[in-house]
């Protein structure tokens, strides 16, 4: 295999990835290669906030995973899309942006993490925004020169500002963002979409492309670590010419992802040895937390047929939907400008607590009507159950890099876990018999989800699926179960850190992409410490 060496190796150009290559090459000096198994594309769809609804199944953007049988869901498998391009899933998610809730940071700083409370983890938050659209006004937990743009959506529509003043007569407050302190209430998102175009964590990369201070591996698939006297050495490499070893002088940082990031490490002999030895897989670290720990938010959605003819549902359709692209591409506006949820709402059970227990999305258009019905105008409410108890894993399928990993989050097998869920949707079906919300309703097409509790019960075990927020995978911790510790180095082993959602001890509150943006920013901050120690 032919060798070549870098500084700094990291693996995945996603949320997390961008971020740490992009800040570890401004430093003088210093060589840094980002690998991403996917494309570094320029297609149009990737920047149009629109594009969400191709990139959400595409084979080409898309790693596509599936789960095993959920027992608790009728035995259904559950999508489960991840990017497969240079941004990762900031590159075809719905890019909301939500830092999550103070009480989850300083949840992993009791755990023994000092560094990650919510007072120490906010510099890094502000520091990845550039908020000054969503927040005209100064404020000190507020950034204004980060990469990543921040704005509320631009349509305003009818049926979101209906979704909120109903939400609002059930006693939840108006809350404009749920960044600027409190997280409970209605309002408006904001999302990581300016001037109609995606802020997703590839515009870290702008400045490193500009004066090649790094370079860009994309089109790798990183087949296992190189590790020698437990110090990794590097990175084994495959693309369409072959195998390569490329070597890591100081660090390799894995920031795969929470499904890719313990496969590359299983693969690499760090895992459960057990299970390693199933797979003719020599263990070289015995450990194993890697791959337990998987969380995700499980989320249902209601539908309805809308009473009035001004959903983005037609939109969906090649027609329309190519008629909107158009436009999009000459004006840089219109139905494409948005990727159609800009309003939401938090709260929590007891209706008291500032943490919340439940997050909604409204969607103001209908991908999935029910089976043999003919929408020309939906709309739908997702519900999502936002720290679940249920605990899974990621293992090995086989010992093939381009195999996909066995993915089981177990979802429901705590019972907890379904009354909370069904109490979500209790709570979102009394905003939805709110004057300002029916006034948009023609037809409820999940009549399950308002009947009695055992109907209710059947009606989510037959459509909950996730929110596309897996996490924990390889947790922060100082059990022996952790995978990293709080300065995300992985035990047992030298030279190695573990940078994305699967550090998380606890799912956070709300959509993962901003806390995994700073989670990146936070591992740059540790490396360059450590490097200069």
């Amino acid at each position: 295999m032919k060798e070549k060496s870098y500084d700094y190796i990291v693996v995945g150009a996603g949320s997390a990835g961008c971020a740490i290559a992009a800040r570890l090459a401004e430093q003088p000096h210093t060589s840094v290669l980002l690998v991403e198994a996917g494309r570094d594309a320029g297609s149009v769809l990737l920047r149009m906030p629109a594009g969400i609804r191709v990139l959400y199944t595409s084979r080409r953007y898309n790693w596509r995973y599936y789960t095993e049988p959920q027992p608790q869901l009728e035995n259904r498998r559950v999508y489960i899309p991840r990017g497969k391009v240079v941004g990762g899933s900031s590159a075809i998610n719905s890019m909301i942006a939500i830092r999550g809730n103070p009480a989850d940071y300083d949840g992993w700083a009791a755990q023994g993490l000092p560094g990650w409370s919510y007072r120490e983890f906010l510099p890094y938050l502000r520091k990845i925004e550039d908020s000054r659209q969503a927040c005209p006004e100064p404020r000190p937990d507020r950034g204004r020169n980060g990469p990543i743009r921040i704005a509320h959506g631009t349509l305003r529509h009818a049926i979101s500002q209906a979704f909120i003043d109903s939400a609002i007569a059930t006693g939840l407050p108006e809350n404009n963002g749920f960044n600027n302190g409190s997280q409970i209430g209605a309002g408006f998102y904001e999302l990581t979409i300016s001037d109609g175009q995606r802020y997703g964590a590839g515009r870290y990369l702008d400045a490193a492309r500009a004066d090649h201070s790094l370079h860009i591996a994309s089109g790798c698939l990183a087949h296992r670590l190189q590790i020698q006297d437990g110090r990794v050495q590097g990175v084994v490499l495959a693309d369409r010419n072959g195998q390569r070893l490329v070597r890591a002088e100081r660090e390799v940082v894995l920031s795969a992802g929470a499904i890719g990031t313990p496969q590359i490490l299983l693969l690499s002999g760090i895992g459960p040895a057990e299970h390693l030895h199933q797979h003719g897989i020599a263990p070289l670290v015995d450990l194993p937390g890697v791959g337990g720990n998987l969380q995700d938010h499980l989320d249902c959605a209601l539908r309805f047929e809308a009473s009035q003819p001004i959903t983005l549902t037609p939109y969906l359709g090649l027609l329309k939907g190519a008629i909107a692209g158009a436009r999009y591409l000459l004006t840089g506006g219109g139905p494409a400008a948005s990727q159609g949820i800009e309003a939401g709402a938090f709260w929590s059970l007891d209706g008291h607590s500032p943490v919340p227990d439940h997050q909604a999305h409204l969607i103001l258009a209908l991908r999935n009507p029910p089976a043999g019905a003919r929408i020309a105008h939906g709309f739908a409410l997702r519900i999502c159950q936002l720290r679940p108890r249920s605990r899974g894993h990621i293992r090995l399928r086989d010992a093939n890099p381009r195999s996909a990993p066995l993915i089981d989050p177990q979802f429901l097998s705590e019972a907890a876990d379904l009354d909370d869920l069904r109490q979500g949707v209790e709570r979102l079906r009394e905003i939805v018999r709110q004057p300002a919300l029916q006034a948009y309703i023609r037809r409820n097409l999940d009549p399950g989800a308002f009947g009695d509790a055992p109907a209710l019960s059947r009606w989510i075990r037959a459509h909950a699926e996730t929110i596309y927020h897996p996490s924990g995978t390889c947790r922060m911790g100082v059990d022996d179960m952790a995978v990293v510790d709080g300065e995300l180095r992985v035990r047992g082993i030298s030279n190695l850190r573990v940078a994305d959602a699967s550090i998380m001890p606890d799912v956070i509150r709300g959509n993962t992409n901003l806390p995994v943006i700073a989670i990146g920013e936070k591992a740059a901050d540790l490396i360059l410490r450590s490097s200069a120690a």
